[in-house]
């Protein structure tokens, strides 16, 4: 291993390391969620946050595809049944 190829690693590892504490994809994601709120985006703006959002879904899909197929699957299922109300009992003859 030469000098440039130590360079060139310390180099590789430095970047890597700014851009982990940067963390460029999850301001990107922030943003683009926190464009949900305000007005409608429209025109390039719009792109910008639909090409995020959907690279963000297919990513987690790429990564966790037991867990998008199941949510899949149970998308449309009706609501959970409601447990029964509380019964709040009352008496009449309250000890004095």
């Amino acid at each position: 291993m030469t000098l440039t190829h130590a360079l060139a690693g310390l180099a590789i590892l430095t970047a890597g390391y700014l851009i982990g504490r940067y963390r460029p994809a999850h301001r990107t994601s922030d943003w683009a969620h926190w464009q949900r709120y305000g007005p409608r985006p429209t025109g390039l703006r719009n792109a910008a946050v639909w090409t995020v959002l959907s690279a963000e879904n297919i990513g987690w899909l790429i990564t966790h595809p037991r867990q998008g197929r199941h949510a899949w699957k149970r998308h449309n299922d009706p609501p959970p049944r409601r447990s029964p109300a509380v019964r709040i009992n009352t008496r009449d003859d309250q000890e004095t």
